[in-house]
């Protein structure tokens, strides 16, 4: 009779994993046998189903069953029949799928606030492993992009797997949001539910006040008041704005000024009142402080500025002005700050405004001009002409104007790098295990027109990517060990007092695309032969 000498057992695999369950039976050589699979009483086509279950009859008698990339629908009671014409047996195996929860159900807002929501949600699926936790995620309006979700905070803090309820705190006011929430186990996260509807928090007073209040005084009883503007997931409700307060710093009283516009940075207020008088020596104080409002209320001031209205334009000149040139194109300049008037106080200064043009090619109106702050007493000159003659001038400034200037400094740029990149040649050894690149050496010439040169850069990249190992050399040959897979680029550029020169590059196959193109080289080669021969 036939007889099934090893069942199936019931097993339990992960999602991804295979898993093979056991089937053999005795039967009576005369015959023929056949092992039929069936999953809850539904005969498995191997034909259709061959991405999912594949048969293994390794010796007769055998009919085991293999299920590749187990998932949860491969969950259920698989049956093994061992069948001849004559009579059959069967015997039965549970199969269990574990992994990760399935999407929670829809997620339903329930009451809304100002900076929280009370979200309400179904059960995920366990997929036999209990839910250990829930992470509620958020997405605002201000998103950089449809993926940008991020954890919020609820409470309670931490959402168990048996709750279905629970408020998303530290929200914006009057912020559209989306919510969605994923399950945990054991085995990992699952997917994220469905997105929920989209809804807005109320408003509510705003709590942050503009940043990097600063300021000055002009001419002609004019304070310029600046900030940086309230970022705008910050407005908390509708008709957002400013209130600039201000005063002299020996008045009682306060100046307002309301600025209905967010986007606003710079508030000019004119008085002939505010001008310093003889009594204020070289400059007169103010207090500076602003905060932001909307429909719902006022938020805190920002922390109060001292600026400073100047009597005058600065007296003195910065001196001793040094300039160095970096590159044909670039220089450095520094110089001492205006320190002492004489008085024994430091004169107000604002910054420095540096001017540099070439001396006998531009007009001076039209040269290039820099201003840095007046804690700084060095700057960068960028953009300039290779091989030319430069003049530098250094002034200070505060909100009255512009002092005198120093001495005019004189500077040379250096002479510009060559136009054309070095030639370049290549060379695998015979292993092909070393790649030797030789390329032309500079030769300077003294009365030439190009800078000297001061070594080599070459750099060894992976195609595609734009960072890749430099080698700084003296000679005009390097060896590298040659890469076995991928293609490559190596560049190579001369480096000069006037700056880098242009760059020389060759592409690199590695061997294994060597080899694949010398195959297909020789393929083509032998089909071409056979035609001619025909």
């Amino acid at each position: 009779a036939t007889s099934i000498t090893a069942a199936p057992e019931d097993s339990e695999v992960r999602v991804g994993d295979e898993v093979i369950l056991r089937c053999a039976a005795s039967y009576d050589p005369m015959l023929d046998i056949t092992f039929i699979w069936a999953i809850d009483f539904r005969v498995i086509d191997f034909n259709a189903e061959w991405q999912h279950y594949e048969r293994v009859m390794n010796e007769d008698g055998v009919g085991d069953l293999r299920i590749k990339n187990a998932q949860i629908w491969h969950e259920g009671r698989y049956t093994c029949t061992a069948q001849t014409v004559v009579d059959k047996d069967t015997a039965y195996a549970d199969l269990k799928v574990v992994g990760v929860p399935g999407p929670p159900g829809v997620l339903r807002i329930e009451e809304i606030g100002d900076t929280w929501v009370r979200l309400l949600w179904s059960k995920a699926a366990e997929h036999n492993s209990p839910i250990l936790y829930y992470t509620i995620q958020t997405r605002h309006f201000w998103a950089l992009n449809e993926d940008d979700w991020r954890n919020a905070s609820t409470s309670p803090t931490i959402l168990y797997g048996t709750m279905e309820k629970a408020d998303v705190t530290d929200l914006y006011p009057w912020m559209v949001y989306q919510f969605r929430i994923i399950a945990t186990n054991e085995y990992g996260s699952g997917e994220a539910s469905i997105p929920s509807l989209k809804i807005k928090t109320w408003d509510a007073p705003p709590v942050v006040s503009p940043t990097d209040v600063a300021g000055y005084g002009g001419r002609n009883g004019e304070i310029i008041i600046t900030w940086n503007p309230v970022q705008p997931w910050y407005f908390y409700g509708k008709k957002f704005g400013y209130i600039v307060a201000f005063k002299p710093h020996d008045a009682y009283d306060w100046w307002y000024e309301t600025i209905s516009d967010p986007e606003t940075r710079r508030y000019v207020h004119r008085d002939s009142y505010f001008i310093p008088t003889e009594e204020d020596f070289q400059v007169r104080e103010f207090q500076v402080k602003i905060k932001s409002f909307n429909v719902k209320g006022d938020g805190p001031y920002s922390l109060t500025k001292v600026i400073y209205y100047p009597r005058d334009v600065p007296t003195e000149s910065p001196t001793d002005v040094y300039a160095r040139p970096v590159s044909s194109t670039e220089a450095v300049v520094w110089w001492l700050p205006v320190v002492d008037t004489g008085t024994g106080l430091q004169q107000y200064i604002e910054g420095y405004q540096v001017k540099y043009w070439r001396k006998y090619d531009d007009p001076e109106p039209g040269a290039n001009r820099i201003f840095v702050p007046g804690t700084v007493n060095q700057t960068r000159l960028e953009n300039m002409l290779p091989d030319s003659h430069y003049l530098i001038e250094v002034r200070a400034f505060n909100g009255a104007g512009l002092g005198p200037p120093g001495e005019h400094c004189e500077m040379f740029t250096k002479r510009p790098p060559p136009s054309e990149p070095p030639r370049m040649w290549r060379y695998v050894s015979w292993t092909g295990q070393w790649l030797y690149v030789w390329w032309d050496h500079i030769q300077y010439d003294w009365l030439g027109n190009v800078s000297f040169p001061l070594y080599y850069k070459v750099m060894f990249r992976k195609t595609g990517y734009i960072y890749g190992k430099v080698y700084i050399t003296g000679w005009h040959f390097m060896d590298f060990p040659m890469p076995q897979f991928g293609d490559y680029e190596l560049m190579v550029r001369g480096r000069y007092e006037g700056g880098d020169g242009p760059v020389r590059m060759i592409s690199i196959k590695g061997k294994a695309s060597l080899t694949t193109t010398t195959i297909n080289f020789l393929f083509l080669l032998l089909l071409a032969l056979c035609i001619t021969g025909l």
